[in-house]
C-alpha cells in the first residue's frame, strides 16, 4: 500500500533535511500544529519507511581525512555479494551504490594522504577476487553537498 504524504508531511520533511535536529516544537509553531501532532507524523513516516534514519553530515577534513574519492569498480557480476560484503569492511568508505551504465559499483570515501588513497585502492579493493578494474577520481572542489528536500516542484 502506498502511503500518501499531505502537505504538513511534506512541509516537515523540508525542515527535517536542513536540520535534523530541529526541535518538534518548533516545527509545530512553524506548522501551527501541536508537539504531539508532529511526533505522531514523524513516527508514522519512520514506520513507513520514509524516515529511515536521523544522521549528521561530518566534515571528514576536520578529522585528518581531507581527500574525497570516487571509485568506481567493474567486477564479476557473479560474486557480486562477496565484493559488496569485503567492501563494508573498509572503514575509508562510506557510500557503496551498485549502479547501472558502464561500472558495476560506485564507492564513495575519505583518505587522510594520496599514500593513504593508494593503499586503499591498490591493497583494499583492488585485491578483492571479482574487482577486475578500478577507475579512481579525486574531489578537487565541492560545489553543491546537500541532501535538503526541495518538494516544491
Amino acid at each position: 500500500m502506498k502511503f500518501t504524504l499531505d502537505d504538513k508531511d511534506l512541509e516537515i520533511l523540508k525542515m527535517l533535511s536542513k536540520d535534523g535536529k530541529i526541535a518538534y516544537n518548533k516545527i509545530a509553531e512553524e506548522l501551527n500544529v501541536t508537539s504531539q501532532t508532529i511526533s505522531d507524523r514523524i513516527e508514522r513516516m519512520k514506520k513507513r519507511g520514509i524516515i529511515s534514519r536521523f544522521t549528521l553530515t561530518l566534515r571528514a577534513e576536520e578529522i585528518g581525512y581531507p581527500i574525497e574519492f570516487i571509485c568506481e569498480l567493474d567486477i564479476n557480476a557473479t560474486v557480486m555479494d562477496k565484493v559488496l560484503k569485503v567492501l563494508r569492511t573498509i572503514t575509508e568508505i562510506h557510500i557503496i551504490r551498485i549502479t547501472t551504465g558502464i561500472h558495476d559499483i560506485l564507492c564513495f570515501g575519505n583518505a587522510a594522504s594520496i599514500e593513504n588513497l593508494h593503499d586503499i585502492v591498490e591493497r583494499k579493493i583492488s585485491t578483492i577476487p571479482g574487482v577486475n578494474k578500478t577507475y579512481t577520481s579525486i574531489t578537487l572542489k565541492k560545489v553543491k553537498d546537500s541532501q535538503v528536500l526541495n518538494l516544491d516542484e
